[in-house]
C-alpha cells in the first residue's frame, strides 16, 4: 500500500513539472475539414477520442457557435481555419477562439438563417472520431435541394407535390424557351456519381480519386442529355460533397425518374485486373464472389463518407426494398445489357454479361436502376483512362446512347 501510494505522488509531482505528461492521452483534433457545395455545407472535425461539444445559435448578426471542450488543437490547424476563404455558401466566415486552457470556441458568420445537424462518427477506415456539423438553408427553390432540406414534409407527402411542381414548371420554361410544344411528358434521368466528400471511393496507384472521376464523367452525361428536348436530367451531386445513399435513392423516387444510373470506377487487389461492369439489383445472391464484395465495398459509402444513422428509418428503408420487383430487375437488365454492347466498342469488359448483387443504391422500387463501373482505378492503364478527357467523352456517349435507344428517341443532335 505504501508503495502504491509513493507511486502515485510520483506521477503526480511529474505531471506538475511536465505537463506535456499529463496530455499524452489527452484529445486533440487531428483535423478541421469544409466540404461546401450547392445542396450544404458539411464541417468535419476530426479528433483522436469522441469530442465533448455544444452548439446554439445567436442572433444580431446571425451567427453559429460549436464549443468544443477538453480539446488540444495545434496553432497550424487554427491558422489554417482563419485563412479559409468560402464562397457562394451560407457562410461568411469562420473564426476560432481559445475560451480558456483547453476550450475552444468555432465561430460560424452566417449570410442567412440555417437549419443544422450534428453528430459523431465511430473510427471507421483511415479515420479517427468525426464530429459532423451539417448546414442547410431554410428556404431553397430547387427540387433536389428541397429533399434534402425538408425530411419532415417528405413523411407528409407535402414535398412530392413541391418537387412535380417545380418539375412541371420547368417543362413550361423549357416549351417557352425553345418554342416546342411538348405533348408527352419528359423523360426523367437520374445520373448518380458515386461517392464524394469525405468518402474519395477507390484511389488508383498515381492518387486518382473515383469521386472526382465520375463527377466528371456525370457532368459529361448531363451536357449531352440537356441537347434532347424531351429529356430532363438531374445529378445526385453536382459538387464535391458527401449525399447519402438513401438520399440519392429518394431523390430518384421523389422526381418520378424514368431511370437511375449511378456511375463508378471499380478496384481489385490485383492491379492487371481490367475492364468495364454493369451491375442491376440482386434480391437473392450476387452473380459472383467478386460482385457481392464490390456490393459490400460500394454499402460501406455511408459509413465513410458520415451519415447520421439516428435519421435512417429502416422500417421505411425495408418496405422499399420489398416493393422492387421483378419486372424492375429485368428492365434493369435490358439497359445494362445494351450499355455493355456500347461500352465494347470503346473498351475492355470486365463481364460481358450484367452482373448482379444488392447494391443499396441500386434498391429503388419501380425506377429501372444500373451501376456501372467504368474500368478499374487500380489498374494503372485504365487510371490513365480514367483521367482522359478523351476517354471520358467515350464513356459518357456510351451511356448517352443507350439512354436514347433504350427509350426509342429520336435523336435531335449528332
Amino acid at each position: 500500500m505504501k508503495r502504491q501510494f509513493i507511486i502515485l505522488i510520483s506521477l503526480i509531482i511529474l505531471s506538475l513539472l511536465f505537463p506535456k505528461i499529463g496530455f499524452s492521452h489527452s484529445n486533440k483534433v487531428l483535423s478541421i475539414r469544409l466540404w461546401p457545395s450547392e445542396e450544404y455545407v458539411r464541417i468535419i472535425v476530426e479528433s483522436s477520442k469522441y469530442l465533448n461539444h455544444k452548439s446554439f445559435f445567436l442572433k444580431n448578426p446571425n451567427r453559429l457557435v460549436l464549443d468544443i471542450e477538453n480539446i488540444e488543437i495545434d496553432s497550424t490547424i487554427i491558422k489554417n481555419i482563419e485563412n479559409i476563404k468560402i464562397t457562394n455558401s451560407y457562410i461568411e466566415n469562420i473564426r476560432i477562439g481559445k475560451r480558456n486552457l483547453n476550450n475552444f470556441r468555432l465561430v460560424f458568420d452566417l449570410k442567412e438563417k440555417i437549419d443544422s445537424q450534428i453528430f459523431t462518427l465511430k473510427p471507421i477506415a483511415s479515420y479517427k472520431y468525426r464530429t459532423i456539423l451539417d448546414l442547410y438553408p431554410k428556404i431553397t427553390n430547387d427540387p433536389i435541394k428541397a429533399i434534402i432540406y425538408n425530411q419532415k414534409e417528405y413523411r407528409n407527402n407535402k414535398l412530392e407535390e413541391i418537387i412535380t411542381n417545380l418539375i412541371k414548371d420547368n417543362d413550361h420554361c423549357d416549351e417557352k424557351n425553345n418554342n416546342i410544344n411538348l405533348t408527352n411528358q419528359k423523360i426523367i434521368i437520374v445520373i448518380d456519381p458515386g461517392h464524394g466528400g469525405e468518402d474519395p471511393g477507390a484511389i488508383g496507384v498515381n492518387g486518382t480519386k473515383e469521386k472526382d472521376i465520375v463527377l466528371s464523367i456525370a457532368k459529361k452525361i448531363e451536357t449531352l442529355l440537356k441537347t434532347q428536348n424531351n429529356i430532363v436530367t438531374y445529378l445526385t451531386r453536382n459538387d464535391d460533397c458527401f449525399v447519402p445513399l438513401t438520399i440519392r435513392t429518394q431523390k430518384a423516387r421523389l422526381l418520378k425518374a424514368n431511370l437511375f444510373i449511378s456511375i463508378h470506377a471499380n478496384s481489385w487487389i490485383e492491379p492487371g485486373t481490367n475492364g468495364a461492369s454493369v451491375f442491376a439489383l440482386s434480391k437473392d445472391k450476387s452473380s459472383s464472389i467478386q460482385a457481392k464484395w464490390l456490393a459490400d465495398k460500394e454499402n460501406k459509402s455511408d459509413l465513410i463518407g458520415g451519415v447520421n444513422l439516428h435519421n435512417q428509418d429502416e422500417k421505411i428503408a425495408k418496405i422499399l426494398l420489398d416493393l422492387s420487383t421483378a419486372a424492375q430487375i429485368k428492365d434493369s437488365k435490358r439497359i445494362g445489357a445494351i450499355l455493355l454492347k456500347e461500352l465494347e466498342k470503346i473498351s475492355k469488359l470486365h463481364s460481358k454479361d450484367v452482373e448482379q448483387a444488392e447494391f443499396a443504391i441500386l434498391q429503388i422500387p419501380d425506377i429501372p436502376s444500373i451501376l456501372v463501373e467504368t474500368a478499374f482505378i487500380s489498374n494503372p492503364k485504365e487510371e490513365k483512362l480514367l483521367n482522359s478527357d478523351q476517354h471520358q467523352n467515350k464513356i459518357a456517349n456510351a451511356i448517352f446512347k443507350t439512354i436514347i435507344k433504350y427509350f426509342k428517341i429520336e435523336c435531335n443532335s449528332n
